[in-house]
């Protein structure tokens, strides 16, 4: 299995310092709102993506709900203070160590060109025109280090100008992100992955437990549709309700083999709590079977004993659950509390708050 053996974020958001040890297969982050747990699972995706210059501007346009513009960008530094870096760093499954440092920056570094770049006139204001992302990073692997650097650049008229891609890397991996928004998720690209892998049949199965009358699915121009027992025609999944579309979205996208790292925000979101059982037992069953690793985030807490009912019934995946509350502690800043299955277990027997730890 590729992925993290553990997490360090600092100065991320509002994260002045975290540290995630002992990650395993499945990793649930539980939290109050505002607590950083979706800021883990983008951390997760920025440091597996850090080659890729659009992707701190994708995350804000999820997090806003599909605009974002480069002065939010912003928003990623701890109270906007650009000048403090925002830096992830991780120790892989495979012995390497990765590092990633967000810095705002504009392209002049206090020297007059020779020749004008991006459109841009070299005046006074120049200096307070903050107009590039870099991200800077670097991997290690017994002992020798190799750095990086990708970038974003904007005109004064807010437009992209320039990229820079890191030359002479390429990522291994591929994490898959799906976002709490329900509106924001598509099946598409995993369904036609697996339909070239004749794989498609795994998500039928898995869509059988969540509604028996489902027999095929099927990907029209770029639209994901059931087939259904006693109905004549393809039903377009977003015409289901939000269930059956959060469903498929997670189970499409933890069946591909090609997604190493499946990110879920919120995993309840529009899921009925008869559900929670049903997918977790096929998350658990696809990460195995397909050899991935998986972040969760959730608030609530029948999906918790929901859990905790299913590892009970299959024993086989107990060993692969962490369990992480992050907390914003008065006296020690954000900490992860980590519980492994029979934590989870003796809290849901006892009826123990697991979702916030107050200290």
């Amino acid at each position: 299995m590729d992925g993290f053996k553990n997490l360090e974020i600092k100065n991320f958001r509002g994260i002045e310092h975290l540290k995630i040890d002992d990650l395993s297969r499945v990793n649930v982050f539980l939290g109050q709102n505002s607590s950083g747990k979706s800021s883990v699972l983008e951390c997760l995706l920025l440091i597996m993506g850090m080659s890729n210059p659009d992707l701190p501007m994708n995350v804000n346009a999820v997090r806003a709900r599909n605009f974002s513009n480069f002065a939010d960008l912003g928003y990623m530094f701890p109270n906007y203070h650009l000048s403090i870096k925002p830096e992830i760093s991780s120790d892989m499954l495979d012995d390497t160590k990765r590092r990633l440092a967000l810095e705002m920056t504009y392209v002049f570094d206090e020297k007059v060109p020779t020749e004008l770049q991006n459109g841009q006139i070299p005046t006074s204001e120049t200096k307070t025109f903050l107009n590039t992302l870099k991200l800077a990073f670097e991997i290690e692997n017994q002992g020798k280090k190799n750095i990086f650097e990708s970038s974003i650049s904007i005109n004064q008229a807010g437009l992209v100008s320039s990229k820079k891609i890191a030359e002479g890397y390429l990522e291994k991996n591929s994490a898959a992100f799906l976002p709490a928004d329900l509106a924001a998720g598509n099946p598409a690209n995993d369904l036609v992955e697996l339909t070239k892998r004749k794989k498609k049949d795994i998500v039928v199965e898995r869509l059988k437990h969540f509604d028996p009358r489902i027999n095929a699915v099927e990907i029209l121009n770029n639209v994901a549709y059931v087939s259904l027992d006693g109905i004549d025609q393809l039903l377009a999944v977003n015409m289901m309700g939000d269930g059956l579309r959060r469903y498929l979205n997670i189970v499409a996208a933890s069946a591909n083999p090609t997604n190493n790292i499946i990110l879920i925000d919120e995993i309840d979101n529009g899921l009925h709590y008869s559900a929670y059982k049903k997918l977790w037992e096929a998350i658990f069953a696809l990460a195995t079977d397909t050899n991935k690793q998986v972040f969760v985030t959730t608030h609530s807490k029948e999906t918790l004993y929901r859990l905790n009912e299913m590892l009970e019934e299959h024993s086989e995946y107990q060993d692969a659950l962490r369990l992480y509350t992050i907390e914003n502690t008065k006296l020690k800043g954000h900490q992860a509390y980590k519980l492994t299955y029979n934590g989870l277990r003796e809290a849901c027997e006892n009826d123990i708050e697991l979702r916030s730890i107050v200290i």
